[in-house]
């Protein structure tokens, strides 16, 4: 084979290797063991993030087909679910078949993001979430049961949900207004704790403020964010390129971070009993917006968390 030829097979392996990349749905499983004075079957989480209204099949059943199959106890969506920079009736549209296809299997519950607050549409969105059987979780944490265990869910609104129409058409946001959400949502997560509680979880889709949610006065078990897409081109040793308000090589584009006590981030994933895990999802978007992804496949994460009875010692 000469190498005219082989280069040839290495440009065609290469189209269809970013081809496969820029659609081909992945799911990414995380185990997560709790600590804790409960027991408890499996809990499995699925988390869809960044969907931005985007194809997948005819009515969605490419992607539905994927979430069933994960057959998780909850469904929790973190952000940029609709785009209105989709054509046609898809902002809205492609996000109704989803959620017909999804609230049937289990609780769902959504936190908005950046893209929900572009086109002042929000408040349509909201009530199409709950129309369709979402729940929403607007800077408010709750207590639920699911498979017999207690569960703190909270959520956070995006930053831009604290901005008027001149500085969300500029893109600013305050922080001030959001560590201040922060703090109240801590606080409604702390009054809800009790030594029954199975797992603590906090929606939030912006990952760069990481610090902010370790921070406050409550810790949460699980923090689930979005909102970096994978850092859009990743290749080997790079775990992304760019994501928008980290920059180029994002430190927290798409993944697992385990902290400890002392908020400080782990080299290895741990299960020690005062360990905050942190989970990034790459998000589902190929389409909107118009970069297209390098060997980043767009992702649903799922989540297994299972407790491990704590030894007598340490019950005392």
């Amino acid at each position: 084979m000469n190498k005219k030829t082989l280069f040839a097979l290495a440009e065609i392996l290469l189209c269809l290797s970013f081809f496969s990349s820029c659609r081909s749905i992945r799911t990414q499983n995380y185990e997560i063991i709790q600590k804790k004075n409960t027991k408890s079957e499996t809990l499995r989480i699925l988390q869809i993030s960044d969907f931005h209204s985007n194809d997948f099949g005819k009515n969605e059943a490419k992607l539905i087909e994927k979430v069933k199959a994960a057959q998780p106890d909850l469904i929790v969506l973190t952000g940029d679910i609709f785009d209105f920079d989709r054509p046609g009736i898809k902002p809205v549209q492609n996000v109704k078949y989803l959620l017909e296809g999804i609230t049937p299997l289990c609780p769902v519950y959504y936190v908005s993001g950046n893209h929900e607050y572009y086109n002042y549409h929000n408040d349509e969105y909201n009530y199409m979430i709950e129309e369709y059987g979402g729940k929403l979780l607007k800077n408010k944490a709750e207590k639920i049961t699911i498979k017999n265990v207690e569960i703190i869910i909270a959520g956070l609104d995006d930053p831009f949900a604290d901005l008027d129409i001149e500085h969300r058409e500029k893109k600013f946001e305050s922080k001030e207004k959001y560590r201040a959400r922060i703090s109240d949502v801590c606080t409604q997560a702390a009054e809800l704790m009790n030594d029954n509680v199975f797992c603590t979880i906090l929606l939030a889709h912006r990952p760069e403020y990481i610090r902010e949610y370790l921070s406050g006065s409550f810790s949460f078990d699980l923090i689930l964010s979005g909102h970096a897409h994978g850092g859009q081109w990743r290749f080997p040793g790079i775990n992304g390129l760019y994501a928008p308000m980290q920059g180029l090589f994002p430190k927290f584009a798409g993944g697992r971070y385990d902290f400890n006590s002392e908020n400080q981030l782990m080299k290895k994933n741990h299960s020690e009993k005062e360990s905050q895990v942190f989970i990034v999802s790459r998000g589902l978007s190929y389409q909107s917006p118009g970069v297209p992804r390098i060997m980043n496949n767009p992702e649903l994460v799922v989540i297994n968390i299972s407790a491990a009875e704590l030894p007598p010692s340490s019950l005392q």
